[in-house]
């Protein structure tokens, strides 16, 4: 017999493949065609591959790392403003990659935000509106920030790695940049669609403009990448409060963020339920006090770090 948890899961999951959340109104057509047909998906970038290839490597070091982001022009000056950042404190900037390494990233959050940097950079999308890739890309920035405060909050043995957070952080939302990429006309009318319709959670108006949701589209891109299995976890469920899975904790850090940003500049779509943000809180064993204490320190950073 399913319990609760089990049964708002499959609930959840059923209204995302048929678009029951809204009744019967689907759109003619079926987007997923449309992808599925497309042949200008975009291939992983070769420095992702790298990336990959080092994270998996328990030899690594940082002069490996710093070698390979340096291959990258953009994605250095993207490291080193990040490093420089209000939010990591240096007192003196650094100028080299390896230094942005070794005193201010540290090596696991650096190899992981150069992977998000270089998912994110092959996709060519609108850089205004409410899901184009400014707003994505903000909204991952304070998102993992916050994930990550909030994580130093769970025992140990519960907190996920800082790396893997920011990585899921800044690519949780992927799935707009890929629609964008692709298919620029309905990312354009389903942008409309979300500015106009601000009482509407994200995945209701996908689900009613395109018929299916942007974290299926990108589970669909994770898994041509080959993407670590605790990023597809993350791209597919981070609207799911009522998952369950190997990759619960982070999974469930990333629905509490986003929940959080609700009344900032960095929100993205209608507010959850105060019952689903409860839930998750109950379930990650973090108190209303808590999170206060992290949204007033994480909302004092306004830092503007860009894609490019």
């Amino acid at each position: 017999m399913m319990n609760d948890a089990e049964a708002r899961l499959m609930q959840w999951n059923l209204d995302a493949a048929s678009g029951q959340a809204l009744g019967h109104r689907r759109p003619p057509g079926d987007i997923r065609d449309l992808i599925r047909a497309s042949e200008g998906l975009p291939p992983l970038p070769e420095i992702s591959h790298r990336l990959l290839t080092l994270q998996n490597d328990p030899n690594a070091t940082v002069s490996m790392l710093a070698d390979i982001v340096e291959l990258d022009p953009l994605l250095s000056t993207q490291m080193l403003r990040w490093a420089n950042s209000a939010y990591y404190g240096l007192r003196e900037p650094v100028t080299a990659v390896r230094d942005a390494i070794m005193r201010s990233l540290g090596y696991e959050l650096a190899l992981n935000l150069a992977l998000a940097l270089a998912a994110l950079s092959p996709l060519k999308t609108p850089n205004a509106g409410p899901i184009a890739r400014d707003a994505i890309w903000h909204h991952g920035v304070k998102c993992g920030e916050l994930m990550r405060e909030i994580a130093k909050t769970l025992p140990s043995d519960r907190r996920p790695p800082s790396g893997l957070i920011q990585f899921v952080g800044l690519t949780q939302n992927i799935g707009y940049l890929l629609l964008g990429h692709l298919l620029p006309e309905q990312f354009r009318f389903l942008s409309r669609l979300v500015e106009a319709n601000p009482t509407l959670t994200l995945p209701e108006v996908d689900r009613l403009v395109l018929g299916v949701d942007h974290t299926q589209l990108g589970l669909w891109l994770f898994d041509a990448w080959d993407m670590p299995a605790a990023s597809r976890a993350v791209v597919r469920h981070h609207h799911n409060p009522s998952y369950q899975g190997a990759h619960h904790n982070l999974v469930l850090l990333t629905c509490l963020a986003d929940s959080l940003l609700d009344d900032s500049p960095w929100r993205l779509g209608a507010k959850p339920s105060a019952l689903d943000r409860q839930a998750i809180l109950d379930q990650l064993g973090i108190s209303v006090e808590e999170c206060g204490k992290v949204i007033k320190t994480v909302m004092q950073h306004q830092d503007h770090i860009h894609t490019g």
